[in-house]
């Protein structure tokens, strides 16, 4: 049985989930006014000029499950990936993944705490620059074409758009990545029925 597409949709619910619960259980936290990272810090709120969070394991043990689902997901996309380029761009979503897990245990007051974050995001790009490029060859062009209109798009926005706090650049991020799971779930959902 192909768990690709279970794995994929747990991989956004667990983002999701993870994000909600955090919230939830600090009444203190914008999405206008602060950073998600913010729910995973440490003690240190007079530094980051807001609370302590309540219960950071909640985001940070979030972060890695779901960097661990994303990652099992880019395994079961290699194991049943059309050619070699797409296998690149599963694996640089494997690291991808890692990078997440990484957000949640160098959490919010940690030095590498900036560089894992950005680069979470850079190299989710990465992986899906390629893999858009891996379905031109494929009978899915018209999704690799779509995955190669999203990126740039998403970027131009992200650095054009005023956004009000990172948390929401944040999400607007976790969306477009979503978008782009979606749509690769959606070549391995095709290719299973037309068996």
């Amino acid at each position: 049985m192909n768990y690709t597409k279970y794995l994929g949709f747990s991989a956004i619910a667990a983002a999701w989930i993870t994000i909600f619960a955090a919230i939830s259980v600090n009444p203190w936290f914008r999405i206008q006014k602060n950073a998600l990272s913010d729910l995973g810090g440490t003690n240190i709120s007079n530094f980051f000029q807001h609370q302590a969070p309540a219960d950071p394991y909640i985001y940070n043990v979030g972060l890695m499950i779901t960097g661990l689902l994303i990652a099992l997901f880019a395994i079961a996309a290699i194991a049943n990936s059309r050619n070699n380029i797409e296998n690149t761009g599963s694996a640089f979503f494997i690291i991808a993944g890692l990078f997440l897990a990484l957000i949640g245990i160098y959490h919010e007051g940690t030095y590498p705490h900036d560089f894992v974050s950005i680069w979470f995001f850079i190299i989710a790009s990465i992986a899906y620059a390629t893999i858009g490029i891996s379905l031109l060859f494929t009978k899915f062009r018209k999704i690799g074409v779509a995955l190669m209109v999203i990126l740039p798009i998403s970027w131009v926005l992200f650095i054009e758009i005023p956004w009000q706090s990172v948390a929401e650049d944040e999400i607007f991020g976790v969306i477009v990545i979503d978008i782009m799971v979606l749509l690769h779930i959606y070549t391995f959902q095709k290719l299973k029925n037309n068996r």
